[in-house]
């Protein structure tokens, strides 16, 4: 620890924190000591039984992090001030780490308007020139002071080296730009976009895990895998008995042999019904439509792509096969589907336009891209649902687009409302803001 901080670590500890985030793997939560804030970041690795053995013969995230703060503070790289550190062992390896650092007077670059885009640039350039880099560098890993003084805090995926390439610079500042607009090189935006799509699809699977996001939780006689933040009494309800809900409560919009569909109290259920004998096998081998749908809800979010929002899921196994399975999301408020709209139709062909040319840009086609699968909300908002055709491939080229357009204007024809001026307006802004030529498409074909 710091000499000043050792008569105020018993004090420290002793104060009633304020949590900030909370996983069952850690905690974060601000405590007081001597007239100061402290944040106390711990490691709780006794939570996994085999994790602690692994810390004989690795450093702790803790400890690696205090000697990291050394190192940056020798070589000039603003921090912000690292207070203490210390474990807990025991027969069975480390139990626990803890890292303290003092509060700094500032805002998360995410929060603060103190730093000119220009400044921040300038400052990863100096960490880079004296060979410090944080390669897990976003928004809220750089804090603002009131006067636009710049400091690095969360130092864990941090590297030393006196000299860094040319494309590990330019991969480091692409990285933060993926987050925070700054004035950069077109290499280095195309670089930025490149990775955004791999970091949410990779972020995405957080959402099967158990983390301060996401976690197992048994209602029932189910385990299912829930958002925290959208577990309410409803949805716990309609958990602790899904079929009774549709069988009750619900009000069914679709009663399909492969799927049900039904909403009650602001929620829509879907149960997923075993419908070929051989999908007992593959089940076995592949997460459930359930399962996947929710996460592909949730990578569509992180994209910012307009979707229903997903609550939870779970599914109905006996002797380990899959005989159902069930995702819970949020109703879209007065939904109607597109080939259902009787408002503006000018103004829905460039909403969905725009709704499609995000989703592609993003990396996502749609194999079952029809009508009823686009819903507009209560104020006119273009959303996607009904994700099972829904695949990331990174790219789309104007082939994939094309084959998904072709299948949503097939279903639109069908109503009387749309006209072919409408929907040629819809190709053209959807060419207009993905930078294609019309003809590139080839939609005649």
């Amino acid at each position: 620890m710091q000499p000043e901080v050792a008569p105020l670590l018993d004090e420290i500890l002793a104060s009633p924190g304020r949590i900030i985030k909370e996983s069952r793997y850690g905690r974060v939560a601000v405590h007081r000591g001597g007239g100061k804030n402290f944040y106390v970041k711990t490691y709780r690795h006794g939570a996994s039984f085999w994790r602690p053995f692994k810390f004989f013969f690795k450093t702790s995230q803790a400890q690696g992090e205090w000697k990291l703060a050394q190192e940056f503070t020798a070589r000039g790289v603003p921090i912000v001030r690292h207070a203490a550190v210390g474990e807990r062992w025991n027969w069975r390896g480390l139990q626990e780490s803890v890292l303290i650092t003092e509060e700094f007077d500032g805002q998360t670059l995410a929060d603060s308007t103190a730093a000119a885009p220009e400044k921040v640039l300038a400052f990863i350039n100096f960490m880079h020139d004296h060979g410090v880099m944080q390669h897990d560098f976003h928004c809220h890993n750089l804090m603002v002071g009131p006067t636009g003084e710049l400091r690095l805090v969360d130092l864990h995926h941090s590297e030393i080296n006196d000299h860094f390439t040319t494309e590990e610079r330019t991969a480091n500042i692409a990285y933060l730009h993926m987050t925070y607009p700054m004035p950069v090189t077109p290499d280095i935006a195309q670089c930025a976009a490149r990775m955004r799509k791999k970091h949410f699809a990779n972020r995405s699977r957080r959402s099967l895990g158990d983390n301060r996001f996401f976690a197992p939780k048994l209602f029932g006689k189910l385990c299912w895998q829930v958002r925290l933040s959208l577990a309410t009494p409803q949805s716990e309800a309609i958990m602790q008995d899904p079929n009774g809900f549709l069988a009750t409560r619900a009000k069914i919009f679709k009663p399909g042999r492969s799927c049900t569909v039904g909403a009650a109290d602001g929620l829509v259920l879907k149960r997923y019904n075993l419908r070929k004998l051989l999908n007992l096998v593959k089940d076995l081998f592949r997460p459930s439509k359930a399962k996947r749908s929710l996460q592909k809800a949730y990578h569509l979010e992180l994209a910012g792509i307009p979707t229903a929002r997903s609550v939870a899921t779970a599914d109905e196994r006996r002797f380990g096969l899959l005989m159902r399975s069930y995702f819970l999301m949020e109703e879209v408020p007065g939904a109607v589907d597109l080939g259902k709209w009787q408002g503006d139709t000018t103004l829905a062909a460039e909403r969905v336009a725009a709704l499609l040319a995000k989703l592609h840009d993003e990396g996502f086609r749609h194999r079952d891209l029809k009508e009823t699968n686009v819903l507009f909300d209560e104020n006119g908002k273009a959303i996607l649902i009904d994700l099972e055709g829904l695949e990331f491939v990174e790219k789309v080229n104007p082939q994939l687009a094309a084959a998904d357009l072709r299948r949503l204007d097939k279903g639109v024809k069908k109503s009387p409302q749309f006209s072919r001026q409408n929907r040629l307006r819809f190709i053209r802004h959807y060419c207009q803001l993905r930078g294609l030529r019309p003809e590139s498409l080839r939609l005649n074909k």
